[in-house]
């Protein structure tokens, strides 16, 4: 797992010791070691944080024997050598097995690969075309952002190392930081700079210099529609799929751990790692409010299969400046709050290896979110036009509510205005609900229409599931999950995204995953073959933190001076007033019906951190020729 760094010229030039100083913005990602590579056309840059074949013979950007193929990549391929008959080898590195497979093969043997990726590839082998490949892994676990520039391309694992490389400082994409107000992070794949992009993942892009044109290739992307099975057979091959992808994410030659919490899917894939490895440890973090600590489910996990467990805490003195690091870190707008305890949780594992596996993205293709429960039903009543009806039916029961129960209905309200499924789901997802009723006026300064999906073209089921893969998994949890280990130096691994268990997953039906009552079915059946009743049926707590007592109020008076200043950028977007209204209600039970104490967190954090990104952007002047 590391950082690489890619610019190939057309024209200019890369000036080597600004390239070098990019490069080293991402030395968190690789603290041991670093390579660079330049010729006529292209310098390439690597930091190196060394998991398989630890000797220097495996460090990059690494060459095949003629020197005329040149690789640097992100990322770990776990059936590197399944897939290696035939070639020939100097290293035991899954690197030179991507250089050679790719040298004998062509961009057909990236069908054959499994893992986690970012790869750049340089080939002049056809001097008079020579050319550059780009592949990001299916899932989209690892990140690979690229920018074709009047002087060619910059590739890079972090925003922050190709900002400094560009001809001049970008513009702000305006509609990734409308999209970002709404949902808390700038989907993919936008980013918040014009002309920066995330590659799509599981495409290949073959990139021709001299000619400065682009070829796709589609390498593995998924589908998203129910194919026909029995139950039994889904939850067979489930297990089967699931055990095989842990025992290829424990390929490594450094010690590797889990991140155990008490929910089913960590504890799961602990089960399974356990199962082959005994000595892997559980890595849990405890806090210190009950109602987000699990450590005391993870340690009954761990007792029962007789498996390590190592619980961590958390402290930290100065929480602002932490929160403003961390941040920043993301190099463009961010803000989901479950950053800071899986910041915690890398921190606390690499202290233990430099490896952990973990049990995310189970609720994305097994349907472990609410939306997945109630979104069907909401569509069925938008379908059939039985909106009037079902709001009349809510608006009688409301007074007879409790306060969170009234939030939810006013929101249920609100989502049975939307005209389509695509509506319907974005702003099920948005932290600003299409209830009117929610301001005195409406805080937005642009039309919410510029920010709504087009209708759906997919079915209904499909589409949810392809949305919830696409959009929140891909652009905000697998984005938290890398920036924050990585920043640790901590390689974190995801077995659930697994490409033969992705696939067969998103194509098991739709309601074997989950019911109205039931989210993950399957997984409960695996999780109750490993542990009792009692743990398997644990409600879902969410890896997320109580921001507004781990805030306190001396630092959230800070943000409040910050945000109330005569001069800020957000108001764009958000009118003042809106602010103002966010801050009085949390002194004010009079909105308690209409938004939570953590809800008003969250939309002022969503707003702190959009200020916060665009001073450093103003003040970043450091671009380069």
């Amino acid at each position: 797992m590391c950082g690489i760094l890619g610019v190939v010229q057309t024209t200019n030039k890369t000036n080597q010791q600004h390239f070098l100083d990019a490069l080293n913005l991402m030395e968190h990602r690789g603290p041991d070691g670093y390579g660079v590579y330049h010729n006529q056309h292209i310098s390439f840059g690597h930091r190196r944080l060394s998991i398989i074949d630890l000797s220097t013979h495996a460090n990059q950007p690494l060459t095949n024997t003629n020197e005329n193929i040149v690789i640097i990549f992100n990322g770990e391929i776990y059936n590197y050598k399944e897939i290696s008959d035939g070639l020939s080898l100097s290293t035991t590195s899954d690197t030179e097995v991507i250089l050679k497979g790719y040298e004998k093969y062509g961009t057909d043997f990236f069908h054959r690969i499994r893992g986690i990726y970012a790869i750049c590839i340089y080939d002049q082998r056809d001097q008079e075309k020579p050319k550059c490949i780009l592949l990001r892994d299916p899932a989209g676990v690892k990140p690979l952002y690229w920018t074709n520039t009047n002087n060619g391309l910059i590739v890079s694992s972090e925003l922050k190392s190709i900002l400094p490389l560009l001809p001049q400082k970008p513009a702000i994409n305006e509609l990734s930081i409308k999209k970002y107000i709404h949902l808390g992070y700038c989907p993919e794949p936008q980013t918040a700079y014009q002309g920066i992009e995330a590659l799509i993942p599981g495409i290949c892009i073959v990139y021709s210099i001299p000619q400065n044109t682009f070829e796709e290739k589609t390498i593995l992307t998924y589908s998203f529609e129910s194919q026909p099975m029995s139950e039994a057979y889904a939850t067979k091959k489930t297990a089967e799929l699931l055990e095989t992808a842990c025992v290829r994410n424990m390929v490594a030659d450094v010690k590797v751990n889990v991140a155990l919490s008490g929910g089913i899917d960590s504890s799961l894939i602990y089960a399974y790692t356990h199962r082959h490895n005994r000595n892997i440890t559980g890595i849990t973090i405890a806090f210190d409010d009950s109602a987000y600590d699990e450590s005391e489910a993870a340690k009954a996990h761990a007792n029962h299969i007789g498996g390590k467990q190592q619980v961590e805490t958390t402290q930290v003195d100065n929480k602002l400046d932490l929160l403003n690091k961390l941040l920043l870190h993301f190099d463009q707008p961010y803000a989901d709050s479950s950053f800071i305890p899986f910041y915690f949780l890398s921190k606390a594992a690499a202290k233990h290896s430099k490896v952990l596996i973990g049990g995310d993205s189970g609720d994305e293709i097994h349907n472990g979110y609410m939306g997945y429960r109630v979104l069907p039903y909401l569509r069925f009543v938008q379908k059939y036009k039985l909106n009037l009806l079902a709001t009349g039916l809510l608006q009688l029961v409301l007074p007879f509510l409790s306060k969170s129960r009234k939030r939810i209905a006013r929101k249920f309200m609100g989502l049975l205005k939307t005209r389509n499924l695509g509506e319907l789901l974005f702003y099920w997802e948005s932290w600003f609900p299409p209830d009117e009723q929610m301001y005195k006026e409406n805080p937005f300064t642009y039309s919410i229409k510029e920010v709504l999906p087009p209708k759906p073209q997919e079915g209904d089921l499909a589409y949810i599931t392809k949305e919830y893969f696409v959009g929140r998994m891909q652009s905000d949890y697998l984005r938290k999950s890398d920036m924050m280990s990585m920043l640790n130096s901590l390689e974190f691994r995801v077995p659930m995204l697994d490409e033969d268990l992705t696939k067969f997953s998103l194509n098991i039906p739709y309601f074997y995953k989950s019911t109205r009552n039931t989210t993950k079915r399957i997984l409960r059946k695996l999780h109750g073959k490993f542990y009792p009743e009692q743990l398997t049926q644990l409600p879902k707590k969410g890896f997320t933190i109580p921001l507004d007592n781990w805030l306190g109020e001396e630092n959230l008076n800070v943000i409040k001076h910050k945000l109330t200043q005569p001069h800020t950028f957000y108001t764009k977007f958000i009118k003042k007033e809106y602010v103002t209204y966010l801050f009085n209600s949390l002194n004010s039970t009079k909105n308690e019906h209409f938004i939570s104490r953590a809800g008003i967190y969250q939309r002022i954090l969503i707003i702190y951190s959009l200020e916060l990104w665009h001073d450093t952007y103003e003040k970043s002047n450091n671009y380069t020729v």
